[in-house]
């Protein structure tokens, strides 16, 4: 879904693109020559782009790694006495989580055929939970499942595995994206890399669940970690010929990834082996780190110019060699530049905290601004809760979990290309209702399918799932849009906080509300993306309107506000 990160990416580059040629310096204009194409963008390219299949594979490798097994109350009384499953379950099962209350001890000395006679001519004596789970040889392989028993009153353990690797992403993306500005991308790159080399082999040999919870969530940090420090290299380096095409080629990684699973899951069927196989791959990222380059533009904002330097002129060539002076002059000048840089960012840093609090007071405290960030919150949580769970969905809709996470990756990859014709020719508000609308439709239309049709509720709900991923590109540029720059950021981040929400809970939904009824997820998440479409007609229309600075700008007369009008306005 980061190839919504290219339409924020191009803003920026519209506000900040400006600046003339004659005012950058040699090592700056030598930048953006190999940006337009060079030895060092295709290294970095090429060093940024395989990495993501990583995060494509363990994105829903716990569709394979926590497939739930037939069950059943284990009777140690009736197991000892050398009972088959098939009798123990014919005479105790009350269902899958519950046992009649019997006095087994009394059926085991009666045997099978006198406990049957016993059981006919008594009352039901009442049910009462397991106390012990048996469960049967009838899936591929083995499971976190029955490693753990993570069935009846622990399902919600089971979902908790996912969920640790979401709230992994999420502190991943806050804490590394701190790092990288900090200590510069490479190294954040770096600390994922080997983090992610350490923690997925360690999480196949775990010996209890929750050191296996704790390594599944550092998988996800990790994921993060080089997920978006390796975008944050590419956009750098890059220049606009190149970087629309190369991010969604970047993008791409992720779906191959989703893709690649199931074929790893059907030839390992063991839990450990297969969390090995899609993990012991990483190692090859040692040798990304080795010829990773820093991002010449950090190393140049952080003054680390000589760095900066070499790194450029490897593919570029000699730059002050003709003109020393004038190499130092460039040095003495931005030496200067960054003293005062410095001292900005000193005076921002006492500022920061009081500015962030003010911003994200402006987004509750003016109405019309809380209209809009309440929407735009829904509307994030909705597509990332819609987003996953209908890829995890596969027991509730009883397929074929290796087609259908083969067809999970495969359907993202259209979801990253249907959004930019459409934005061309229609605004952010018609083609945000119509994805959401016919996600929604979709959805919901599984209610009319029978549930023995398989193949007609997985394709129905991957067309669901294609339209709620592809509208997050979408509502990501239209919140941007919808505020001014003194809250935009705390709008976005905010906003993509209540996405992370939406991811962690879409285990849970999958698993608890499926249990209820098998199309529960789906019924949800199609009722949600409906709302979420109807919300956002009542949201202004941003296409070709000037960004705004301050409050009073975005909310100047003719700009649009929240209005049921709005409904019935469609450019």
């Amino acid at each position: 879904m980061s190839a919504a990160s290219l339409i924020q990416d191009a803003m920026a580059e519209e506000e900040g693109g400006k600046k003339k040629i004659d005012e950058k310096d040699e090592l700056e204009y030598a930048l953006d020559k190999l940006g337009e194409g060079s030895k060092l963008l295709w290294l970095v390219f090429a060093l940024t782009a395989t990495p993501t299949l990583f995060n494509g594979l363990h994105a829903t490798s716990y569709v394979f790694l926590a497939e739930v097994p037939t069950h059943w109350c284990a009777v140690p009384e009736l197991s000892a006495a050398n009972w088959t499953d098939s009798q123990i379950k014919n005479i105790s099962s009350a269902s899958s989580c519950s046992v009649y209350a019997y006095n087994y001890s009394y059926l085991a000395e009666l045997g099978f055929e006198g406990a049957l006679d016993y059981v006919s001519s008594n009352d039901n004596p009442g049910s009462e939970s397991c106390t012990a789970i048996s469960y049967a040889d009838d899936i591929d392989g083995t499971s976190i499942v029955a490693e753990w028993d993570l069935v009846c009153d622990r399902t919600a353990l089971r979902s908790s595995v996912q969920m640790a690797l979401s709230l992994g992403k999420f502190l991943g993306a806050s804490t590394f994206g701190i790092i990288a500005d900090k200590f510069g991308r490479r190294t954040s790159y770096i600390a994922g890399a080997l983090l992610l080399i350490v923690a997925g082999p360690f999480s196949a040999v775990a010996p209890w669940y929750w050191l296996f919870m704790v390594l599944r969530a550092l998988i996800g940090v990790s994921n993060s970690a080089i997920y978006h420090s390796s975008f944050t290299i590419l956009t750098e380096v890059a220049g606009p010929k190149h970087r629309a095409w190369m991010g969604i080629v970047y993008s791409m990684g992720y779906p191959f990834g989703m893709m690649i699973l199931p074929g790893i899951a059907y030839l390992v069927h063991d839990w450990k082996l297969l969390q090995l196989a899609i993990t012991v791959p990483a190692i090859v990222l040692l040798l990304h780190c080795w010829f990773m380059p820093e991002s010449p533009r950090w190393l140049m904002s952080q003054n680390r110019r000589k760095e900066a330097q070499a790194i450029i002129e490897s593919s570029y060539g000699p730059i002050y060699a003709a003109n020393d002076n004038h190499a130092l002059a460039a040095d003495e000048k931005d030496d200067k530049n960054y003293a005062q840089r410095q001292d900005a960012k000193a005076s921002n840093e006492q500022l920061s905290f009081s500015e962030k609090w003010k911003s994200l007071i402006e987004l509750v405290r003016n109405v019309e601004l809380r209209k809009r960030i309440f929407i735009a919150y829904f509307a994030w949580a909705a597509t990332s809760l819609s987003y996953y769970a209908i890829a995890l969905n596969v027991d509730n809709f009883s397929a074929n979990r290796y087609l259908y996470a083969f067809l999970t990756g495969a359907t993202e990859i259209p979801a990253y290309l249907v959004p930019l014709p459409l934005l061309a020719i229609m605004g952010r508000r018609p083609v945000t209702v119509l994805l959401f609308s016919i996600s929604g439709v979709a959805l919901l239309s599984i209610l009319l399918i029978p549930q023995a049709e398989t193949s007609a509720i997985t394709a129905v709900a991957l067309t669901g799932r294609l339209a709620v991923a592809a509208v997050f590109s979408v509502i990501i540029l239209h919140t941007s849009e919808l505020f001014p720059t003194v809250c935009r950021n705390s709008a976005v981040g905010t906003s993509s906080t209540m996405a992370h929400v939406g991811s962690i809970a879409a285990p849970y939904v999958v698993d608890l509300l499926g249990a209820e009824v098998w199309w529960g997820p789906s019924t949800l998440c199609g009722v949600l993306a409906l709302i979420a479409g109807l919300l956002s007609l009542v949201l202004p229309e941003t296409r070709g309107r000037p960004l705004t600075d301050t409050v009073d700008e975005e909310l100047a007369e003719g700009r649009g506000i929240v209005s049921l009008k709005n409904c019935c306005s469609f450019r």
